[in-house]
């Protein structure tokens, strides 16, 4: 997933800010657990970038593969559970059962993937939101 963010921060202020989005990552801003180092224009994470222009423009790439797994993962088991209770529970007849799991299986990752998507987003946008003040909240 990439994207891009506008962020009102000086010139002068652009080391600043792209030590402080660091920190701010490091420290557990966009989930626990992850490992930072800097890289020319930004920080490098464990599953993405984040790198802040001289224009004020942050753009991102976040690799989402684990969590794409996971729920197509959980949405095999949902599609077999549901597959097997029609099939038991409500007398369908097998294929039908078949195509009733799949539309649900294929619903719930679909939607899960979408809602992860628009989390990390949503994540990203409020640490570049609140990089003026963690500029601004650096130690002297």
């Amino acid at each position: 997933m990439k994207g891009a963010f506008v962020v009102e921060v000086a010139g002068m202020d652009l080391e600043d800010a792209r030590a402080a989005l660091a920190r701010a990552i490091a420290s557990g801003a966009l989930g626990p657990g992850r490992t930072v180092r800097r890289d020319g224009d930004g920080c490098v994470f464990d599953d993405g970038r984040i790198d802040v222009g001289g224009d004020g423009r942050v753009t991102f790439a976040l690799s989402l593969v684990r969590l794409e797994r996971l729920r197509a993962v959980e949405a095999v088991l949902l599609a077999a559970t549901v597959s097997a209770a029609a099939t038991l529970g409500w007398s369908l007849i097998v294929y039908a059962s078949l195509l009733v799991g799949a539309v649900a299986g294929g619903g719930y990752a679909a939607a899960r993937i979408a809602a992860d998507r628009a989390g990390a987003r949503r994540r990203i946008g409020a640490l570049v939101a609140s990089l003026p003040v963690l500029v601004g909240a650096r130690p002297k």
